[in-house]
């Protein structure tokens, strides 16, 4: 029998609960306990609030103050450790970088990987609009990137990883870079694109910088290289403004621009090829190149070895067939010593680097074995 002072609270099958008045009570103060806390925490709060009120301009003018000094320690400190430079900003319409490298990127390399530094130069009137080739992977958006964000950390006070730069004042830094779309609004990868280009159009200045990433590449070839081509022609001819910009393309035919138009320079990012591998070399260089090493990438990545031996089959007919259309259309116009000549005066990295080879050989001591089997590499080489 249980006590008379127990209150019966549950009775099960095998068994009944009860609690005591003392027991009643410490449940309420628990429950309850909460709800005071909130209460109390409030009350603790507005009072504080209430007390700080003759406080608050000067907490204000504190809190701005270590901010900044936050900021400016955070600069010299990335700037001493990372080697940045101070540089040099005025009122021209030009970019000056002396050996450029890309902020993030360095950071990220393995121990003793050192980064490759590039120059850059862009103006107003004698190098508005650069085009950069070169394959996937060879750093072509890396230096995009690396440009916009030396010009950035510039116009916020902050060294740079340079050795010189001596920048005009950019008031607007657009970007065409990457590739995605907006399922939920039925926008396709080339509409978001297209918009985004638009935008870019629509709102460029004298001191813009503009950096165009493989416009054109989600339409089909014909009419991504039309639209490439017009954009490029429409930012050069402008009527008003001359914007810099940084225009990289797998679009090898947009190097015919610079011969019509003065202010439009090719460049492409070095390789080197080696016994059917490809050795990025990561150095922007003066002139364009007709070769993006897409296969070559593909092998990289691990593709089968079937599908890279049947690509290589397509991509021989199908350049073989485009330059048997251009043998075709230039042997109406030219005779075959011009043309043999334009072949042999092609601005490619592939022909530059058969050139060093040969020029580095020393005749009186190669022997008959030797020229054999650098002939036959060269041979590999343009296969």
């Amino acid at each position: 029998k249980v006590p008379e002072t127990w209150i019966r609270k549950q009775t099960l099958t095998n068994a009944e609960r009860y609690i005591t008045e003392e027991l009643k009570e410490y449940e309420s103060k628990i429950l309850g306990a909460e709800d005071k806390i909130l209460a109390l925490e409030q009350q603790i709060f507005n009072d504080l609030i209430i007390s700080m009120l003759d406080y608050i301009k000067p907490i204000q003018l504190n809190a701005q103050l270590i901010a900044r000094l936050d900021v400016l320690l955070s600069f010299s400190k990335v700037a001493i450790e990372n080697n940045y430079i101070k540089p040099n900003i005025n009122e021209s319409f030009s970019i000056d970088i002396k050996n450029g490298r890309h902020p993030v990127i360095e950071t990220q390399l393995p121990v003793g990987e050192k980064y490759i530094a590039n120059d850059m130069y862009l103006d107003n009137e004698k190098q508005q609009i650069i085009i950069i080739t070169g394959p996937n992977m060879s750093g072509k958006s890396a230096l995009l990137r690396q440009t916009a964000l030396i010009v950035l950390m510039a116009q916020i006070g902050s060294f740079v990883p340079a050795e010189e730069a001596t920048l005009g004042i950019v008031d607007k830094i657009f970007t065409r870079v990457g590739a995605s779309d907006n399922i939920s609004s039925g926008e396709s990868t080339f509409m978001i694109e297209m918009n985004e280009t638009a935008s870019i159009l629509n709102n460029i200045s004298n001191r813009s910088l503009i950096l165009l990433d493989e416009i054109g590449r989600g339409t089909s070839t014909y009419d991504g290289i039309s639209i490439a081509w017009s954009i490029a022609e429409f930012l050069h001819q402008h009527p008003l403004y001359r914007a810099k910009v940084l225009f990289a393309t797998h679009y090898h035919e947009l190097n015919q621009m610079a011969q019509s138009l003065e202010r439009i320079k090719n460049f492409h990012v070095t390789v080197k090829e080696i016994s059917n591998k490809v050795i990025f070399l990561r150095k922007l260089a003066h002139g364009g190149t007709e070769h993006s090493f897409g296969i070559h990438v593909a092998r990289m990545a691990g593709m089968p070895p079937e599908v890279l031996k049947r690509a290589n089959e397509i991509l021989s007919k199908l350049e073989s067939s485009e330059h048997e259309d251009l043998n075709r259309k230039l042997s109406k116009s030219k005779k075959e010593e011009s043309l043999q000549l334009s072949f042999i005066t092609l601005d490619d990295p592939l022909l530059i680097q058969i050139k060093e080879d040969i020029l580095s050989i020393n005749i009186d001591t190669l022997t008959p074995v030797e020229a054999l089997m650098k002939l036959n590499e060269i041979k590999s080489l343009l296969k």
